[in-house]
């Protein structure tokens, strides 16, 4: 009897941690390899880290692009993948591989960023890190709704 209560705490124990790791785990950014993985997109290999992008899907499937257009053309075309997703784009005035949200990042559209899919996007974490490439290239910021 005293075999059969041990037993069945260790069952209820193993299963508690089963659910806890379950429940603890949330879908997030994965490390872009750079010259190896390719755009779910086109299926070029990414190789700029100015204007890589990915979308994490609520199931915590990552797919990596090597321009915000690819990313934003996949999200419209697999809208019931890309629902409730969370989008991450590469900062591309950032020395240090730096992503932001791509919902809420400022684009600068223009062919000086020459970007591998020619969207000619460059990703700007604020208003404020993008006011002095507004200026140079005599642009106007757009959205991620604007991105098409």
């Amino acid at each position: 009897m005293e075999t059969i209560k041990k037993n069945g705490m260790k069952q209820c124990g193993l299963i508690v941690v089963c659910i806890l790791l379950l429940c603890g785990c949330k879908p997030q950014f994965e490390k872009i390899d750079y010259g190896k993985e390719s755009c779910s997109h086109c299926k070029m290999t990414i190789v700029d880290k100015r204007f890589a992008a990915e979308m994490i899907t609520s199931k915590g499937r990552a797919h990596k692009f090597d321009d915000v257009l690819c990313m934003k053309q996949y999200a419209d075309y697999y809208t019931e993948q890309s629902k409730d997703a969370m989008y991450f784009v590469a900062v591309c005035n950032s020395n240090n591989e730096e992503f932001t949200d791509a919902t809420k990042a400022l684009y600068l559209q223009h062919q000086a960023f020459k970007s591998p899919m020619n969207g000619n996007y460059g990703a700007f974490s604020s208003t404020e890190s993008a006011a002095a490439t507004v200026k140079e290239l005599n642009t106007q910021p757009v959205s991620w709704s604007d991105i098409k």
